[in-house]
């Protein structure tokens, strides 16, 4: 029977990525981010309560996590696609061990970047924000087959 370990997700960073370059060049660097995933839903007086689920541990090597390093700030959104892994490690201090689930990307995907300055953006919506010369460049565009104009 085949397995499936697969985890995306859509949310907001709750904190600054964390950058940690190794100290010889032979191994890549780390991002560490910590995401915010709301779900909307109503209760029986029709009010609306939002649900936050908080995943702390994503790991983003390589290239790809210098560059999350680089563009996305506290409260940029975010859709992640990774698989689920548990480091174990031994407590030096009690000599437990101990646990710990995290989340290793494998494709992160910049859908609203906030910049220092930007206003608070409601959350609720997972839709990236259309960039605003879009309908220009669109209408500029001559149709396919349309014979050119003489000028």
């Amino acid at each position: 029977m085949p397995y499936l370990n697969r985890y995306a997700f859509i949310g907001n960073l709750t904190q600054a990525p964390e950058l940690r370059l190794p100290p010889t060049s032979l191994r890549q660097a780390l991002c560490l981010l910590n995401v915010a995933i709301n779900r909307n839903s109503r209760d029986e007086s029709g009010e609306k309560i939002v649900h936050t689920t908080y995943i702390n541990d994503i790991e983003v090597w390589g290239p790809p996590g210098e560059a999350c390093a680089h563009f996305l700030t506290l409260g940029s959104l975010v859709f992640i696609e990774g698989r689920m892994d548990m480091d174990q490690w031994q407590d030096k201090k009690s000599g437990a061990k101990r646990s710990r689930l995290k989340v290793v990307a494998e494709n992160v995907q910049f859908l609203r970047i906030r910049r220092p300055g930007d206003e608070p953006q409601n959350t609720g919506s997972s839709a990236p924000v259309p960039d605003e010369a879009e309908p220009a460049r669109k209408a500029a565009r001559r149709p396919r087959g349309s014979p050119k104009a003489k000028a």
